[in-house]
């Protein structure tokens, strides 16, 4: 009795994989034409213009390509081990005058840099293959996701669009048709937040062999990024099934005016008027299940963490506007005359 609903879902997600394809392809093309740029042996064919400068050319027993290069007029000391797919890890000693003034252990994606000092001298250690946080491919993922469910969350309201007054056939339950329809396009937005996360595994797979990280924050924007587009989705069918007649406005709309209450729900004034704009945007924010999103900062060690607190409260509430919207929409639903 879904055919349609999963039809429609499959149009989606095709289209969702023929973009990604496109950017796949664009990956290839980048890889391709930066691949003379992205070795080691470019930074030290670079360096080795310098004059004075001493280079070493060394195998390990394991393969690994170490290039060891002194620079005596700048008291430099650099150890690349170029490991292919495996990445490079490169060792800098330099005076602390031509280094970084602070001490810093910065990850950026796979890379991974730390500094330290010691007396007039500084190392820097920097491996390009280190584990990437999930948080990023979720971060991409949930872009789709959202998309993907701003698309598919008018199911109701297009069943609604145009129905008989009068049908010569017994239906089926209502509310198992609702399920069975929110349902199809749940897996759909999940099936889509999967394609991306694959997608982009692939487009770094080309510049290096990537392990992800699962732990800590990254679990917990795992399962933020999977709430928070269903629950948008479940906001939006419930704002589609009340106001049927004009259901491409509401999602036309609802980025606009989402946007339009979080911006003025955190602006803070002392204008009589202005604060009560405030007050009423930030109720109404409530609502929206994307104010209970938090964002991830690096700390002091470059580590990332959510700036806000309580997750599982953030989350719960996630989850109750999935079922609370849901039912709204299933509700409205009933009450229509088929």
């Amino acid at each position: 009795m879904n055919y349609v609903e999963w039809l429609r879902v499959r149009n989606l997600l095709r289209l969702v994989a023929i973009i990604l394809a496109i950017l796949l392809v664009l990956a290839v093309v980048l890889r391709i034409s930066v691949s003379r740029y992205m070795s080691p042996d470019v930074w030290v064919h670079q360096a080795m213009m310098h004059p004075g400068v001493k280079v070493t050319h060394v195998t390990l027993p394991d393969g690994t390509k170490r290039t060891i290069m002194d620079d005596p007029s700048q008291s430099t000391h650099a150890m690349i081990d170029d490991r292919g797919y495996g990445g490079s890890h490169i060792v800098i000693t330099e005076p602390s005058s031509r280094a970084h003034k602070e001490n810093s252990n910065v990850n950026v994606g796979s890379i991974h840099v730390i500094e330290s000092q010691n007396g007039a001298m500084t190392t820097t250690v920097v491996d390009t293959n280190g584990a990437v946080p999930m948080i990023y491919y979720m971060l991409l993922a949930d872009i789709v996701a959202l998309i993907v469910a701003t698309i598919l969350a008018a199911p109701l309201a297009r069943e609604i669009d145009g129905h008989l007054e009068i049908t010569l056939t017994k239906p089926i339950s209502r509310v198992r048709f609702a399920l069975g329809i929110i349902g199809a396009d749940v897996a759909g937005i999940i099936a889509a937040s999967i394609l991306t996360v694959l997608a982009f595994y692939i487009c770094q797979l080309l510049f290096e062999s990537p392990r992800l990280d699962f732990s800590g924050i990254n679990a917990r924007a795992i399962a933020m990024g999977l709430a928070c587009p269903l629950a948008w989705y479940a906001m939006l069918c419930a704002a589609t099934t009340w106001l049927h007649r004009s259901y491409g406005a509401v999602l036309g709309f609802a980025w606009p005016v989402a946007i339009l209450v979080g911006v003025l729900s955190i602006i803070s004034t002392n204008n009589v008027v202005a604060l009560f704009v405030h007050d009423v945007a930030w109720t109404l924010s409530r609502l929206d299940p994307l104010s209970y999103v938090s964002f991830a900062e690096p700390d002091g060690h470059g580590l990332l963490t959510y700036s806000g607190s309580n997750f599982a409260l953030r989350l719960s509430i996630q989850l109750f506007l999935f079922v609370a919207y849901g039912a709204l929409a299933i509700w409205k639903w009933q009450r229509v005359e088929a």
